[in-house]
């Protein structure tokens, strides 16, 4: 029987990916990242290979915007290609696309994404579902944090909305919490039977997974 609404998908998610959450932010060069220990060329690698994720999710996102679900994400303002590209002109220079090469564990995580924009609504909807979640609420989790390391780490301004920082602004903290609010809502008013829910926490795992293999990959033994 179909459910109307999956209130327990955004506690499913939180507890099933725990684990492995736990595990990504402890590899390679997210872990380097986080204990300040990242060159900066460490750390542009970091930011191409995610803009080509988000640049492809975004993507996706947008074709498939006419699906209910997708639709109740309202992910417009939580997408982030366009402010990683700004922070890479900063860090890098504006040829950083043709320059810094994409891992493997990116160039797959992007093609699986991409496969989606030709998927049916119905096949895409709970995997971009899972992939907003792994993204976007990490984000605006550690958003905030992240911005005033990076900020010092690489001698950036750490205020909000600084050149070289502009992935981790989602606006002042009241709209912060707002946003995390409005996701898991929208995450919990989704109207996906069991099989489908089945489907988001197993996606999101896999993300969790490859963001793992990611982060090792551009630094290994980290």
């Amino acid at each position: 029987m179909k459910a109307t609404t999956s209130p327990v998908l955004p506690e499913r998610l939180r507890l099933e990916t725990r684990t492995l959450h736990a595990a990504t932010e402890r590899s390679g060069a997210m872990a380097a990242l986080l204990a300040g220990r990242l060159p900066r060329a460490g750390y542009v690698a970091m930011l191409c290979n995610l803009q080509a994720i988000y640049a492809a999710l975004e993507s996706a996102l947008q074709v498939h915007e006419g699906s209910p679900a997708v639709a109740a994400l309202q992910a417009g303002p939580l997408h982030r290609a366009g402010s990683l590209a700004d922070d890479l002109a900063v860090l890098h220079g504006p040829a950083w696309a043709d320059e810094v090469p994409l891992a493997e564990a990116a160039a797959v995580y992007v093609a699986r994404l991409q496969a989606l924009q030709t998927a049916a609504a119905s096949a895409a909807a709970p995997v971009l579902v899972a992939h907003a979640y792994v993204r976007y609420l990490g984000d605006l989790h550690g958003g905030q944090v992240l911005q005033r390391l990076v900020g010092r780490h690489y001698g950036l301004s750490d205020d909000a909305g600084a050149p070289g920082t502009r992935f981790y602004d989602f606006g002042p903290t009241p709209q912060v919490l707002a946003l995390r609010q409005q996701l898991r809502a929208a995450l919990g008013s989704l109207p996906f039977d069991e099989t489908e829910q089945d489907a988001v926490v197993a996606e999101a795992c896999w993300a969790f997974g490859q963001h793992q293999r990611l982060f090792t990959e551009l630094l290994p033994g980290a």
